[in-house]
């Protein structure tokens, strides 16, 4: 593509040469001066195309064209613009490319350019630019397209593009719109008298800003484990008791076998022996106890996450009568 288009380029150029150089006879025939300029020009274009610098050569060869107006010119023109996917501007210069040559551009340039042309439709879109004051200076993307009321409607390329008009004595008057190759859309913009900046180039009022969020300020470390100070007393109380209890039980046993050693009635016996079962079973149930309520306090202390929702629910009941001690609840 980059080699038939920089060849179509050449052989224009040599064209392009001779009609410069030899200008119709018209009241507005471009002055010698101006041809040497628009020759210049072209000449630099073609330099600045083969550098690769497109938007320089595009500078050059519209120079060119609007000094010494020459149809060819506006061909090479078209060429820039699908070089640099100005889908668009390619478009108008294909167009005033047929417009202006006529007759003179053979059948088959004028084939070729009404499909490229064709192509070129399926991938813009047309936009009808309305304005409520006649005379005001139409802009699509800051680029000028005329004046209001517009011939027509205004080729542009796909993707978001800002129109605005502006005219001296009122505020301007901007919109931004979302257009899709082959989209048909239209436009209409009112201006205001007075002076300022443009309006709001949304169609529909802005959504105001959130306000940010202050960050909030890192957090002190948790405080250190909470020590379950009751568990701990239930179990130093526990403890105790399996301590007396347990005394009681030996001086209940060595009562028990001082009676068996020397002689003693058979209800002295038993009332000693029943005596110490139940300080025996008193003594084994306050350990257990202390061994439990002990396990459940150091849980609490050491292993228990403090996220654990159910630190606050966990429940136990210790309940002591007499030869036994009940655990209840849930953990």
């Amino acid at each position: 593509m980059m080699s038939f288009i920089r060849s179509v380029l050449l052989l224009v150029f040599l064209a392009l040469s001779t009609t410069i150089a030899t200008p119709a006879f018209a009241a507005d025939a471009p002055k010698p001066e101006d041809v040497n300029e628009a020759r210049s020009r072209y000449k630099k274009g073609l330099d600045l195309y083969e550098d690769g610098a497109f938007d320089a050569a595009l500078i050059e060869f519209q120079r060119a064209y609007d000094t010494a107006p020459s149809y060819k010119i506006l061909y090479n023109i078209g060429l820039v613009h699908l070089q640099l996917n100005d889908y668009a501007g390619a478009l108008r210069s294909f167009r005033k490319y047929l417009d202006d040559g006529g007759k003179k551009i053979d059948a088959k340039r004028r084939s070729e350019v009404e499909r490229e042309i064709k192509k070129l439709e399926g991938r813009v879109a047309s936009l009808t630019i309305k304005a409520n004051v006649d005379g005001a200076e139409v802009l699509v993307d800051d680029l000028e397209v005329g004046e209001t009321p517009l011939d027509g409607a205004v080729s542009v390329n796909a993707g978001k593009r800002k129109v605005t008009i502006t005219k001296s004595g009122y505020a301007p008057a901007a919109r931004v719109v979302v257009v899709a190759g082959g989209d048909e859309k239209t436009v209409d913009l009112e201006l205001r008298p007075g002076s300022g900046p443009p309006q709001p180039l949304q169609t529909k009022p802005a959504t105001p800003l959130e306000k940010p969020k202050q960050q909030e300020p890192e957090k002190e470390a948790s405080p250190g484990r909470k020590v379950p100070w009751l568990w701990w007393g239930i179990t130093g109380g526990l403890a105790v008791g399996a301590t007396v209890a347990g005394v009681f039980t030996l001086q209940a046993q060595n009562d028990l076998d001082k009676k068996k050693d020397h002689p003693a009635s058979k209800d002295d016996l038993e009332s000693a022996s029943k005596k110490t079962r139940t300080l025996a079973i008193v003594t084994d149930v306050l350990i257990g106890g202390t061994v439990i309520v002990g396990g459940y306090a150091t849980y609490l202390t050491f292993f228990k996450p403090q996220s654990d929702p159910r630190t606050e629910s966990a429940r136990l009941q210790v309940r002591v009568g007499v030869g036994r001690v009940e655990f209840g609840g849930r953990f």
